[in-house]
């Protein structure tokens, strides 16, 4: 009589005998469809998080960029002007003023130059003393430029606030000008347009 336990043994055996025999010729189709729908799964979702990593980076890049783009900008414009004598043309895009930087008189200019459509533009400066102009600020959408005085005679509505439009009304001349007000609009690549401002009150205009 044969020992159940033998049997038994040998019927685990046979089992596994036969489970090798039938997977002797490697995965079945239906296993490497499998496999490959998993692994596509699997890439598609690395993918969206790597791509989204990638532009949350290149944001961030753009707008730091544009801030430091700005700073240096602004910090030029208004070094300068506290410098200036007085402002000789004063405009809403664009301003020039007479400034002494220790190797004579020059008259400094500042505009701005409109990208071409759906592209932002740049602040341009120029000097008397070396004609020609060179970008100061890139990926500008706009730049406004506000001048106020602090001669009160000139203060036509009485609010203290002493505006280009009263200094004109008030003779018109612009030596009245102590204060440049300056606001930069920016544009960081896909992001939403930035606003940065600074004042400039000439230092050095005559008692």
């Amino acid at each position: 009589m044969i020992d159940p336990k033998i049997k038994s043994l040998n019927f685990w055996k046979r089992i596994g005998l036969s489970f090798r025999q039938n997977h002797q010729g490697g995965f079945t189709l239906v296993e490497m469809l499998v496999t490959i729908v998993i692994f596509a799964i699997f890439m598609t979702g690395m993918y969206g998080f790597l791509w989204g990593v990638t532009a949350h980076w290149r944001t961030g890049q753009n707008v730091a960029d544009m801030t430091e783009n700005a700073r240096l900008g602004l910090n030029r414009m208004t070094r300068e002007m506290m410098q200036a004598s007085q402002v000789t043309s004063a405009g809403a895009n664009q301003v020039s003023f007479a400034v002494n930087f220790g190797d004579g008189w020059e008259t400094v200019t500042y505009g701005f130059v409109p990208g071409s459509t759906g592209s932002p533009g740049q602040i341009w400066r120029s000097s008397s003393i070396s004609p020609g102009r060179s970008t100061l600020v890139d990926d500008v959408d706009n730049v406004q430029f506000s001048y106020f005085g602090n001669d009160f005679r000139c203060d036509a509505n009485g609010d203290g606030v002493i505006t280009l439009d009263e200094i004109e009304a008030c003779g018109g001349d612009l030596s009245k000008i102590a204060r440049v007000d300056i606001q930069l609009t920016m544009q960081a690549g896909e992001s939403a347009s930035q606003n940065f401002t600074a004042d400039a009150w000439l230092r050095n205009r005559p008692a």
